[in-house]
């Protein structure tokens, strides 16, 4: 297999003619051959590529579906219609009280958000209140003020507080909301130099936990129902704190196994409140042309105030596939799902790459590549032991980026581009100015070397066998990324490498999955990667007695030697079936024992003596109605 190595020349003219040679990603334009350029005043910077680009350019817009969408999809509940009623000084969003589950129940209420320290405000025509922690609280003019225990999982307790109204009625409110998941945590504890927060979402609860165990924060977003709510995220900007998370628009656009979805993102302040929904913006680029678009829940960084990459799963009609990779009624074209890669700041698109854009990638996909028989009209697929149909199956999903990450230009924008494709079983190195790839980890088409004891003989879908670092790895950050956003030598690199089994979802497997964390060093001008610092779930098993193992999703930062957190995504065969499984029920080579329950949600590593400071576990809760899978997507600390 040959890939072409590309020179980009960039070259901007201050006075006289300007020609681009095989042009940026950004507002650049392409031309055939290059034409004379004036020396006066010009500057050149040659940026090489291990492959060509080939604009694929297919405008789209959804900004009419998207509108449609988001008023159909709630985030905030609507309140119990009772005469009492709840706030804080903060307007916190979602801080309602919801009837219970049970419609005949007229009397208990819960508290559907809670903030730890946060004194509430309800009010009413209120007679007396009375905590089941507390006791007798003070009522003034009808209202009460109160800050409620704060909640620890290490003994979860719910608090009731009973209100009894001036007319008679009476109402217990709950502070632990009825389908609250069931958590637990072990481990030695981590060091008060590693103390901080953690940030996750399970069965659309937004959770934050601090070290000690206390929930800091929780959002219950189920009146969203079936749509998903996912990758819940702490976004530091200077010196402003934000959260953001996923939120679901088009579910039709999921394929069978949930492995991407479409919707947007949604901002939230430092005090939890929503301030912004954010989706693809349109792009006027003429090698980038289109429409507002839906956004992927795998990623989205804010980079500053009103600075953010987005990152889109859209499926398209391509025609630029490769010699040798056969296409619609044997061409060139088939239907995929593109990676879109966008910076966007003030509400202007800077810069912008689409895997489209690649024919490499065509090339070097190792899952969803039968592009010959392609189709955007959706195919009926097995899940487990059934026959679902699925309008998102058909469209190839050959790249499937799953994170991004960056380094920042002088001027403040992206300067380098790193990105994982759980699909191409590799990560990805861009110049976002030039679009050049400039270095491929792993994979068919690797261009580093020098990690061949790390690697493990794998088959592509075809039954083509390749040499493979990672399989299906879903999480690779910059470790070495300075404050400013730039790098001072090598990149080292962190890899959430999921070394996914040959059948996750179904009932045997082959190929055990064998999931593991670790550092790669890239020297690009030996064109090699050093891997260092690795973590094999395998071993933390005796440790914690529970299964350290992710088919899909999960998450690595490496923060400290004595802090390393490890977010263990989704392993299907164990977060589909339920804790009351009897043992043995279902298994994958190697694990005999795949129910919920038995993996943690998160674990924080030790490196420096090899022992489990902290780890959290769940299973879902009894009250809890949900056919998705019991697994947090992704798992992250931060020091607050």
């Amino acid at each position: 297999m040959k890939y072409r190595l590309l020179k980009l020349l960039v070259i901007g003219v201050l006075t006289g003619s300007m020609s681009i040679v095989a042009v940026g990603c950004g507002q650049g334009t392409q031309s055939e051959s290059s034409t004379d350029v004036s020396d006066e005043g010009a500057q050149e910077e040659a940026v090489e590529s291990v492959a060509e680009i080939d604009y694929a350019n297919i405008n789209f817009d959804y900004a009419d579906e998207i509108a449609k969408m988001k008023k159909e999809v709630q985030v905030v509940p609507s309140a119990a219609d009772i005469k009492l009623s709840v706030t804080d000084a903060n307007q916190t969003t979602g801080l309602e009280l919801v009837s219970s589950l049970d419609d005949k129940n007229t009397t208990d209420y819960y508290l559907n958000a809670s903030l730890a320290e946060d004194e509430l405000v309800f009010e009413g025509d209120i007679k007396s209140a009375k905590s089941s922690t507390a006791g007798e609280l003070e009522v003034k003019d009808g209202s009460v003020s109160y800050d409620p225990e704060n909640l620890n999982i290490s003994k979860l307790k719910d608090e009731v507080i009973t209100f009894t109204m001036e007319s008679g009625e009476e109402y217990d409110v709950h502070t632990l909301p009825e389908e609250f998941p069931e958590l637990s945590a072990t481990g030695d504890g981590v060091s008060e130099a590693d103390q901080g927060v953690y940030t996750f979402a399970v069965d659309k609860f937004l959770i934050r936990l601090n070290t000690e165990g206390e929930i800091v924060y929780y959002r219950n977003v189920n009146c969203a129902g079936e749509h998903q709510i996912e990758n819940f995220a702490p976004q530091t900007v200077g010196d402003k704190q934000y959260y953001s998370v996923f939120v679901e628009l088009n579910p039709d656009y999921r394929n069978c196994q949930g492995g991407f979805s479409s919707g947007y993102y949604l901002v939230m302040d430092e005090n939890y409140n929503d301030v912004e929904e954010i989706t693809l913006s349109a792009n006027e680029d003429e090698n980038h042309t289109h429409g507002e678009g839906y956004l992927d829940q795998h990623e989205f960084v804010m980079l500053g105030e009103d600075h953010y990459l987005k990152l889109s799963y859209t499926k398209l009609l391509v025609d630029n596939l490769p010699d040798g990779v056969e296409g619609l009624d044997g061409g060139n074209t088939a239907y995929v799902w593109a990676g879109i890669m966008q910076e966007v700041k003030d509400g202007k698109v800077i810069q912008e790459i689409n895997t489209a854009d690649y024919p490499l990638l065509y090339e070097s996909a190792v899952e969803k590549i039968d592009y010959a028989n392609s189709t955007d009209e959706g195919v009926n697929c097995t899940v487990g032991e059934n026959e679902v149909f699925s309008l998102a199956d058909g469209i190839m999903d050959y790249v499937h980026v799953n994170s991004m990450d960056y380094t920042l230009s002088d001027d403040g924008t992206v300067d380098k581009l790193l990105v994982s494709m759980r699909d191409q079983s590799a990560v990805y190195q861009f110049d976002m100015a030039s679009g050049a790839m400039e270095w491929i980890l792993g994979g068919k088409a690797s261009t580093l070397s020098g990690y061949d004891d790390y690697t493990r003989t794998r088959t592509d879908d075809n039954g083509t066998e390749f040499e493979a670092l990672t399989f299906g790895q879903h999480f690779a950050k910059y470790v070495n990324k300075s404050e400013d956003g730039t790098i001072d030598g090598n990149a080292v690199v962190s890899v959430f490498d999921n070394e996914t089994g040959s059948a996750p979802f179904i009932t045997a497997a082959e190929v055990p999955t064998l999931t593991r964390v670790f550092k790669a060093t890239i020297d690009t001008g030996a064109k090699t990667a050093e891997i260092s610092d690795v973590i094999d779930g395998t071993a933390l098993n005796e440790q914690s007695d529970k299964y350290h193992i992710a088919s899909h999703c999960g998450s690595v930062q490496y923060t400290s030697n004595t802090s390393v957190m490890i977010g263990w995504g989704l392993h299907g065969v164990i977060d589909n079936i339920g804790a009351m499984a009897p043992e043995g029920t279902i298994s994958d080579k190697g694990y005999d024992d795949l129910r919920i329950g038995s993996r943690p949600i998160f674990t924080d590593y030790n490196l420096e003596d090899g022992s489990i400071s902290y780890e959290v576990s769940g299973i879902r809760n009894a009250n809890e109605e949900n056919s998705e899978a019991f697994f947090s997507y992704r798992s992250y600390k931060s020091e607050q």
